[in-house]
């Protein structure tokens, strides 16, 4: 066996070719891109209840989706966070899916969230699905603000806005995405407020309205448009 391919040179040169053709043919059919497409397999399904606190949130809210969720067979694992306001659950698919396979769980993953909605309370808002986006980022771009001058968080998410708006309309653009920008929100001062003012303004749902008393006769409320068109 040893002097094998030293005795029949012909099929030495044979298992060469062989070789050569399995590995030219590989070459050919292997999937070459610049920025692989993988297979968006992990998301959350985001749900708001204002006014709820982390124990409704998770009895009322989490629990029924992720029971929901769970009974699909393309499931692979479920986590769950259960804050004031909010329910977040982690929905990860099975590796052994293909693509197509995917896109369809992740149908049914929205008919069982939206099933799950059926039996929420009062209050409670509509469960959005949210597949995590698993491409490279192409190009990263940082807008910074000339130092000799005041920075102005508002006109740089304005500028940011803008910029996005303009790549997304950049022929074979996937996604745009703004990190870093700060939140908008809007500043009322009432002098002169009464108790009553200030425990109406207790009663807003909490994570849309905070409250804090200047002086003994006046209150400044801070609404938060992010939270608020959130809900």
């Amino acid at each position: 066996m040893a002097t094998l391919f030293y005795r029949y040179p012909r099929l030495t040169g044979l298992l060469i070719f062989l070789i050569l053709a399995a590995g030219m043919a590989s070459l050919a059919t292997m999937g070459r891109q610049e920025d692989p497409t993988l297979v968006e397999r992990f998301g959350r399904v985001v749900t708001f209840f204002p006014g709820a606190d982390a124990h409704r949130v998770e009895a009322l809210v989490t629990e029924p989706i992720e029971e929901a969720v769970l009974e699909l067979e393309e499931i692979d694992e479920v986590h769950s966070t259960s804050r004031a306001n909010v329910s977040v659950v982690d929905v990860s698919i099975r590796e052994d899916l293909s693509e197509a396979m995917v896109e369809q769980a992740w149908t049914k993953i929205r008919d069982q969230a939206a099933a799950a909605e059926a039996g929420f309370p009062e209050g409670a808002g509509r469960p959005e699905v949210i597949r995590q986006y698993m491409g490279a980022a192409t190009l990263i771009v940082a807008l910074t603000w000339p130092e000799e001058a005041p920075a102005s968080y508002g006109a740089m998410s304005r500028l940011a806005r803008d910029l996005a708006d303009r790549l997304r309309n950049v022929p074979g653009t996937e996604q745009v995405e703004i990190f870093g920008a700060p939140g908008e929100e809007v500043r009322v001062v009432v002098p002169h407020v009464a108790a009553l003012t200030r425990r109406a303004l207790r009663a807003a749902p909490r994570g849309l309205v905070d409250l804090c008393v200047v002086g003994e006769a006046e209150a400044e409320a801070v609404v938060r448009l992010a939270a608020a068109d959130a809900h």
